[in-house]
């Protein structure tokens, strides 16, 4: 019998949550045998892949929690290197990203195993014929989360509410002006034990197009209206954003009492690009130039379009508001010195209120961990063929692969932590204290 035929893929848990470490081994191999390990995965017609390297030990055994991939999309030991290093596939069109809206279906990812050590394009060459495979799911929503869409008044998105007897402590979720309904990250806070709302608030149902056509009032009802619910906890509830979503998140904090715990990724503590309005007023006066712009061979950065004068950021450092800063310390879309300058400017007596982590390498779309960086998307409702190279039509978000998994993972710990130090949890997770990339 060869070794094409014995040869077996295992997963520990091949049902688990996408934060959840798994452990993949192979089996059945010959001593010292080279082979090359393929994941792949396909979501809304986008297909990302990673591939590894690795030799097996004098028994024919490799486990990536402990052997050292030598090549692919990744090299060293790393249990998850499979789901962090994943890319375009090959025949995929430039600047994608993983961006899961819906929230009740699985990510299926195919593990595969190839006779020896060939590369990421070859292993996505159907004339190459596995050893042998295996199919795992990776889910955002846990089983026993209740998820309800939202439509009530002027309000839309989603609620996910725990297993389990509640109140909860709850979390609104918010991303930035690519519009609709995104769910995943607050399926996963739900499987964490929180109740959740992903908050819609541009480019969904009857929801304005632009961000200018959105006002503040809206978020200040959605507060209002999750503190309602019977399933929350409304003396323990928190917001979280990214981009445009952690600028919301902040000014959020600052207007309400409501919210004890905010947390901003990448987001100003000011409105960009333009104010929104609020009780018929603008809130927030920032300097947006386009003249700033540049444009490189891989799209366009705007980092250095966007600023504000000191004394104009929202000073949420006279809340007593818990808030926790996320920076990517390689965004190419928000210079990083902002979030380090509204640390600064906690005066010392306030400073317990406030937690920065900077992370070296990591762009803008820090997402939890264990996905693929999307260090360059196309433009909102651009149509761009594969073929055309114009720049101007795709946002450089910034981030190194590595650095950039890194900062998922340690940044969602943080996260977990900060809401369960300040809004309290009772469910069962644990985080771990060194990093399982």
């Amino acid at each position: 019998m060869s070794y094409q035929e014995t040869a077996q893929i295992t997963v520990d848990n091949s049902d688990a949550l996408v934060d959840d470490v798994i452990t993949i081994t192979v089996h059945g191999l010959g001593a010292g045998q080279r082979i090359t390990l393929r994941a792949q995965m396909q979501r809304d017609g986008r297909t990302f892949g990673a591939c590894a390297w690795f030799t097996a030990d004098d028994n024919g055994v490799i486990i990536l929690a402990r052997d050292a991939s030598t090549g692919g999309t990744y090299e060293g030991i790393s249990p998850m290197g499979l789901f962090w290093s994943m890319k375009s596939a090959p025949d995929q069109p430039y600047g994608l990203r993983l961006l899961v809206r819906n929230a009740s279906f699985a990510l299926i990812c195919d593990i595969a195993a190839f006779p020896g050590h060939v590369n990421f394009a070859e292993v996505f060459n159907p004339d190459h014929v596995p050893m042998c495979t295996r199919s795992i799911r990776r889910w955002y929503m846990s089983r026993g989360v209740q998820k309800t869409p939202v439509r009530q008044g002027r309000l839309r998105g989603t609620m996910f509410i725990p297993p389990g007897r509640g109140p909860f402590p709850g979390v609104i979720d918010m991303f930035g002006t690519a519009g609709g309904s995104i769910e995943f990250r607050a399926a996963l806070l739900a499987s964490r034990g929180y109740a959740t709302f992903a908050l819609a608030y541009m480019r969904y149902q009857d929801l304005p197009l632009n961000i200018s056509d959105v006002n503040f009032e809206y978020f200040i009802e959605a507060v209002e209206w999750f503190a309602r619910q019977e399933h929350v906890d409304s003396e323990n509830i928190g917001a979280i954003g990214v981009s445009k979503g952690g600028e919301i998140a902040l000014h959020m904090a600052y207007f309400t009492d409501k919210i004890k715990a905010a947390v901003s990724i990448n987001g100003a503590p000011f409105f960009t690009h333009v104010p929104m309005m609020y009780r018929n007023s603008p809130l927030g006066q920032s300097i947006f130039s386009k003249d700033n712009v540049i444009l490189t061979d891989e799209g366009i950065l705007t980092k250095d379009m966007m600023d504000c004068e000191i004394e104009k950021y929202l000073p949420i450092w006279k809340k007593d508001v818990n808030v926790l800063l996320i920076n990517g310390a390689n965004d190419e879309c928000l210079h990083p010195k902002i979030l380090r300058t509204l640390y600064d400017l906690y005066p010392g007596d306030r400073k317990h209120l406030c937690q920065l982590y900077a992370y070296k390498d990591a762009g803008h779309l820090i997402e939890p961990p264990y996905a693929p960086l999307a260090r360059v998307t196309k433009k909102q409702n651009e149509t761009v063929a594969d073929h055309e190279k114009d720049m101007t039509k795709y946002i450089v978000w910034g981030g190194t692969t590595v650095g950039h998994a890194h900062a998922q993972e340690g940044s969602w710990s943080q996260i977990l932590q900060h809401f369960k130090t300040h809004l309290g949890n009772t469910s069962k997770f644990s985080l771990s204290e060194t990093s399982k990339l």
